[in-house]
């Protein structure tokens, strides 16, 4: 995360999408970022190419339309008020069309959204434009599912199989972290099938965190990254849980998208997933 950073947020107006947008305040406000608030409205018909004349025959989404702009004006206004400078869009959707295509044009450095919690029988948010972002968008992505647990982002956890390809991501979480007046925790989860001794994870800490004493490192044992995560999530209480995702083969693939997904259906948590380069 940089100053001046653009922050997209996808509502769709619910009580979840509100825990989203208290997130997207606190980090537009301490970054000095500007946000731009999204809302897809799905409709019956292709209603961009949709001639004027014929939209009369479609007065429930003109509704729909009428309702969401009040909604996006209103939501905009609370960000201004705060300070940031905010705008809103509102997307048409027909069909099949890639709802990702249209966050990748936004251009946003982070990307926030909510997401049902785990007791929800209801999909992911907006169906399952949250899957779909997740598969597709190499953008940072905030996923929100509950009420914050503290008034500030205080705490920030990185889920990490302690690999030099992860230190560079990092190396973000540290400096997303110091912009937020955050501590960040480093966490590897020891599993049968990607054990290290003491000795091995102990060095393997100290090559990612250079030593810096302001980062601090957990350890857990359990049988597999889900079940540990949910441990230390249980007992430390992290604001975020970052998670970096790969699509590479090999100890890696404990943090492909299928991992944050399970953890974002089974968990209450907010995830923020970074891809790796």
């Amino acid at each position: 995360m940089k100053m001046g950073a653009k922050i997209l947020l996808m509502t769709d107006f619910s009580e979840v999408a509100g825990y989203a947008t208290f997130f997207a305040k606190q980090i537009a406000g301490k970054v000095k970022g500007t946000v731009e608030v999204m809302h897809i409205l799905n409709t019956p018909v292709d209603w961009v190419k949709l001639d004027r004349e014929k939209e009369k025959f479609y007065p429930q989404t003109l509704q729909e339309i009428s309702s969401a702009n009040v909604k996006l004006h209103d939501l905009v206004g609370e960000f201004e008020n705060l300070g940031i400078l905010a705008s809103s869009s509102l997307v048409y959707s027909y069909g099949s069309e890639p709802i990702f295509d249209h966050v990748i044009k936004a251009k946003p450095d982070l990307v926030v959204m909510g997401s049902e919690g785990r007791g929800s029988k209801k999909p992911f948010y907006m169906g399952s434009y949250a899957q779909k972002m997740l598969r597709n968008v190499k953008i940072p992505i905030l996923i929100v599912k509950d009420e914050p647990i503290r008034p500030e982002i205080k705490k920030i956890a990185f889920l990490s199989t302690l690999e030099k390809n992860q230190k560079p991501v990092l190396q973000q979480v540290k400096s997303f972290a110091d912009l937020m007046g955050a501590q960040v925790n480093l966490i590897f989860i020891n599993t049968p099938y990607n054990f290290y001794e003491t000795s091995e994870s102990d060095r393997r800490f100290e090559e990612m965190t250079d030593g810096d004493s302001n980062i601090f490192t957990f350890l857990t044992n359990a049988e597999n990254p889900e079940n540990g995560m949910m441990y230390y999530a249980e007992h430390y209480h992290p604001d975020i849980l970052v998670l970096a995702k790969s699509e590479k083969t090999g100890i890696t693939k404990f943090f492909t998208p299928s991992l944050t997904e399970n953890l974002v259906r089974a968990h209450d948590f907010p995830i923020l997933s970074i891809c790796l380069e």
